[in-house]
């Protein structure tokens, strides 16, 4: 009987040794062990999707991991944004995001999320809104302009969308430098170009470069400030706001995000196999290509670029 009882109970410990030992397993697993998927939150084929798809390729390949890509759209790129919040904290689902859903959302309304609710894997791509003028004004660069409509309140007019990044931008760059603008509204660049072209205005805020290249190239409109943390490689002669003294960036920039509650080492897989695909010739050429300005970004530095303009933005919009 004593000799049963030995025995079961060595089997008992055995069986707790072998579960003990499965769970260290699973706990110890090697991240990542299955398929990623990277959530947009806008539709397909737009630019955030693009650098997402470009992202998750060389992602994918140095994690030796399939990544598969969703759009998840609607609510102004709350919907998507939301569901990788509330998905399991384990690193396999990531966000691709942008200011407008991480950042323009939450200023704006309560979508149920602040941007300091995730953490920054890396910032990926950037393009700047751009402050240009009407060639035939009495000022002809960002500090005469300053100078100018310090001079002069309310008397400096800017056409731009309003709510969104150039019409953010042209008020925060304004209440920082205690000036007055005139915003004359417009339904987007398309109409707020030509605004600035016919002298309606005196200054258009675009949202990119592209949409006023030609008439800069053409001499038609002057590019002032620019709204990024450096100088546009294509502008070096237009300094920044933050040069200028206002520390104001307003950058349609696309990065990497997971929801706070993954793990660090995660976290760092992840950020590391970031900064490692933006080094890569095949995104490179994918960018030039797509005619994507890469401007990596590392983890921490990309918080700290959410916390900036959702606490400047958020200012504008409160008054």
């Amino acid at each position: 009987m004593l000799n049963k009882i030995k025995k079961s109970s060595l089997l008992a410990g055995a069986a707790i040794v072998l579960a003990l030992s499965a769970a260290g397993s699973a706990i110890a697993e090697t991240y990542p062990s299955k398929p990623i998927t990277f959530v947009v939150p806008w539709g397909a084929g737009g630019r955030t999707d693009i650098v997402g798809r470009m992202v998750s390729n060389v992602i994918g390949s140095i994690l030796e991991q399939p990544i598969a890509v969703v759009n998840r759209t609607g609510g102004r790129g709350a919907i998507g944004t939301k569901y990788v919040l509330d998905a399991a904290k384990d690193g396999y689902t990531v966000l691709v995001t942008t200011p407008g859903n991480q950042i323009l959302g939450p200023v704006h309304r309560n979508v149920g999320f602040v941007p300091s609710d995730f953490r920054g894997i890396g910032r990926v791509a950037v393009g700047s809104v751009i402050l240009a003028a009407n060639k035939n004004q009495p000022f002809s660069d960002g500090k005469s302009l300053l100078e100018y409509a310090k001079a002069n309140p309310g008397k400096v007019s800017y056409s731009a969308v309003k709510n969104v990044l150039p019409w953010l931008a042209a008020e925060a760059l304004a209440g920082k430098a205690g000036l007055k603008f005139k915003h004359v509204p417009a339904k987007g660049d398309a109409e707020a170009v030509p605004m600035a072209l016919g002298g309606h205005v005196n200054l258009v805020s675009s949202s990119s470069l592209n949409s006023i290249a030609s008439h800069i190239e053409a001499g038609t409109l002057i590019p002032l400030i620019v709204f990024a943390d450096k100088r546009l490689a294509e502008l070096p002669d237009t300094p920044t706001a933050t040069e200028l003294g206002y520390a104001v960036t307003a950058s349609p920039w696309t990065g990497i995000a997971v929801a706070k509650g993954v793990p660090e080492d995660r976290i760092s897989v992840l950020r590391d196999a970031l900064k490692k695909a933006v080094e890569t010739k095949s995104i490179a050429n994918f960018a030039k290509a797509s005619k994507t300005t890469l401007s990596y970004l590392d983890g921490p530095g990309f918080e700290k670029q959410w916390d900036s303009e959702f606490s400047t933005f958020k200012e504008v919009v409160g008054k």
